[in-house]
């Protein structure tokens, strides 16, 4: 072993010898022709090439490629080896007169720890450098753009391919970013960032927030977007939705459509009617469906983000904190009732249910019509060969696959010797008009109202609105076949 070291020490000390005499270039040519890796035959990189033919000069510049990084990798083994036999002798002289090695080992051991502590500074001074950086480059890009509407909301911000073909085929405004979106709304660009940014807390609300009373029990939350919102939402309905095909069968917030219509569709006494309600009907259609449907209209994830922003709120509760008002969310962000595109947007979502359902429909011979929430079946064959129960089941699964629920305490049943009422319109008459107990209420309202007039009073404002509120609505149903009711009531108002 010892002579395995003494031979080993020799070499290297020969091997310096020859490198420090012949220089470094030439001692690796040297050593690259005698193992092999320089064929001797093949000119030297410092001999003149006057008869060198193509190969040999291909190959000599291969071979030169490789001489380059061995001559690179020698510098720098040596500048390794210099630094190393530095710090030996250093450690050589520090420690050539005692042999304490207790000492020698703790100072090794302080050397150790002090070069490992400056390592780890310089590693954290490195990360905060660059943390720093992020943090800048990151404050330089949301004050150009919107790169966050809050928790749970930016999923899709990363996503800016617009399919503008899919646009222009729909004659849809292209709208490839937030600037392009804040112009296409006409309002400034920090108002759309206000307005697209989901806070769980805030103290400014964007709605007027009250209630009103359900027909039957309960109230229906209403949420009427401010100013700023509320033109935002309209241009939206306007520029972006109304171009939207819808179904054939909806009937509800349609030009030219009503409730009426709806109820002309189905035929005078039909075998059986089936009043169908959807459950929760606006609160179903979350943030991610209407975000999803500007998707599908060709806009990129991160303007259908925006747009779905705009167009949905949470449901939130008002709080008092340190004395200041505040408004906590209670909901995740849904289509809110009150905003002026929220309607047509459920048209566009139900597109698909409204399809599967009339199909449903005529291979069971029902006629099919939706209102909003309200779905109406009409029976048109003999009731005797009749399933209900299977028909009733597919339709709950369709409406289920489709994202919604059936509120199962509204699903009415109506044979033809019951009063068949559509969305309030009676059917199952001669021709359609409105419950008897409404034209009862009215005459007795203008009976009362005429009453207070000839004994020399003035009936009050409210009477005369709700008077002529209600004659409206009887008006629209059927004006030929209540027209007498009709006279009598403007008589009234126009006296």
């Amino acid at each position: 072993m010892m002579e395995n070291q003494e031979n080993n020490m020799n070499n290297r000390k020969n091997y310096s010898e020859a490198v420090n005499t012949m220089g470094k270039k030439e001692f690796t040519l040297i050593k690259m022709q005698e193992y092999g890796f320089w064929p001797k035959d093949l000119p030297t990189p410092y001999e003149r090439q006057e008869n060198e033919t193509k190969e040999q000069y291909k190959q000599r510049k291969s071979l030169l490629e490789k001489y380059e990084k061995v001559i690179a990798e020698i510098d720098k083994l040596y500048e390794e080896k210099d630094k190393i036999n530095s710090k030996l002798r250093e450690l050589q002289k520090k420690y050539d007169e005692t042999w304490d090695y207790e000492r020698i080992r703790l100072d090794v051991s302080k050397a150790i720890m002090e070069e490992s502590i400056k390592r780890r500074a310089e590693r954290k001074r490195q990360r905060e450098l660059e943390k720093e950086q992020r943090s800048e480059a990151w404050k330089k890009e949301k004050g150009n753009k919107i790169v966050f509407i809050g928790k749970g909301y930016s999923s899709l911000l990363y996503h800016k391919e617009t399919d503008e073909k899919k646009l222009l085929s729909q004659e849809l405004p292209i709208i490839k970013d937030d600037k392009e979106l804040a112009n296409f709304l006409g309002i400034e660009y920090k108002q759309l960032r206000f307005l697209v940014y989901h806070r769980d807390v805030i103290s400014i609300d964007n709605y007027h927030r009250y209630t009103i009373p359900k027909k039957k029990g309960g109230v229906r939350n209403i949420a009427a977007p401010k100013p700023i919102l509320k033109s935002s939402q309209r241009r939206i309905l306007e520029e972006i939705l109304s171009k939207i095909p819808t179904s054939n069968d909806a009937h509800g917030f349609l030009k030219g459509k009503s409730v009426v219509s709806a109820a002309k569709v189905h035929i005078k006494k039909p075998e059986l009617l089936i009043n169908i309600d959807l459950e929760d009907f606006f609160p179903t259609i979350t943030f991610e469906r209407v975000r999803g449907m500007f998707k599908s209209f060709g806009y990129s994830g991160y303007v259908a983000s925006l747009l779905a922003m705009i167009c949905t709120y949470c449901e939130r509760m008002k709080v008092e904190v340190r004395g200041e008002e505040k408004y906590v969310k209670t909901s995740n962000r849904i289509l809110p009732q009150g905003s002026p595109a929220s309607p047509m947007i459920t048209n566009i979502i139900c597109v698909k249910l409204d399809k599967r359902l009339k199909g449903l429909s005529s291979k069971y011979d029902f006629i099919y019509t939706r209102y909003a929430d309200d779905m109406s079946f009409s029976f048109t064959a003999d009731i005797n060969e009749l399933n209900v129960g299977s028909f009733i089941g597919l339709v709950s699964k369709i409406v289920k696959e489709e994202g919604f629920n059936i509120n199962k305490d509204k699903t009415k049943f109506l044979k033809k010797n019951n009063r068949q009422c559509i969305t309030g319109i009676v059917i199952n008459n001669e021709e359609i008009g409105v419950p008897k107990k409404w034209i009862k209420r009215l005459r007795a309202a203008i009976y009362n109202a005429n009453k207070v007039k000839n004994s020399g009073e003035i009936p009050s404002v409210k009477v005369i609105n709700e008077i002529s509120g209600m004659t409206s609505w009887v008006k629209s149903v059927n004006e030929e076949r209540y027209k007498d009711i009709i006279n009598d009531a403007m008589n009234l108002i126009n006296s």
